[in-house]
């Protein structure tokens, strides 16, 4: 154990709420796709049912291209972060960074949020091999939080800007 191991005296405890907060946080992120999935869905068929068969073509177009993206954010994303398409560039962390946020957690390698926690939470991280693995499920489920938001914001602006498209005839 490391000197400032009296200052947390169950890590273990802590960075279990961490690994609880991101796999909740990808949860959410989740059910708020699903709702804009099932949204979009909704629309698309009343819209093909209700509405005269050129109206709101631009429309139909982007909710069906939501769809499949919406379908796709319930993957499992377990994989490595190069698999995955639309990933933004590597951004590196900062120690300003919070370390309770999916965000700014996803940006960590593993031995990097080893060291990290190891200051925030006053030592005792690096003191077991089973410490660090619960730093990298903690890493893994950061990762899956912040790919699944990324997704829900693509989302959300392609069924954002088929609302757009439905508007824009009715207010010509």
């Amino acid at each position: 154990m490391s000197v400032s191991s009296h200052l947390t005296p169950e890590p273990e405890r802590r960075l279990r709420l961490i690994l609880e907060d991101m796999r909740h946080a990808a949860a959410a992120q989740e059910t708020r796709v699903g709702a804009l999935t099932a949204f979009a869905a909704g629309e698309l068929f009343l819209l093909k049912a209700l509405a005269p068969s050129g109206w709101g073509l631009g429309a139909r177009i982007l909710l069906a291209a939501a769809l499949p993206l919406g379908v796709y954010a319930f993957a499992p994303m377990r994989g490595s972060p190069d698999e995955f398409p639309f990933r933004k560039p590597k951004e590196h962390p900062r120690d300003t960074d919070a370390l309770v946020d999916a965000e700014a957690l996803a940006k960590h390698s593993h031995s990097e949020l080893i060291r990290r926690l190891d200051f925030y939470l006053g030592g005792g991280v690096t003191a077991t091999p089973y410490y660090e693995d619960l730093v990298g499920q903690i890493v893994a489920a950061a990762r899956v939080a912040s790919r699944k938001r990324m997704l829900l914001k693509a989302l959300s602006a392609l069924v954002g800007v088929a609302q757009l498209a439905l508007l824009a005839p009715l207010l010509r």
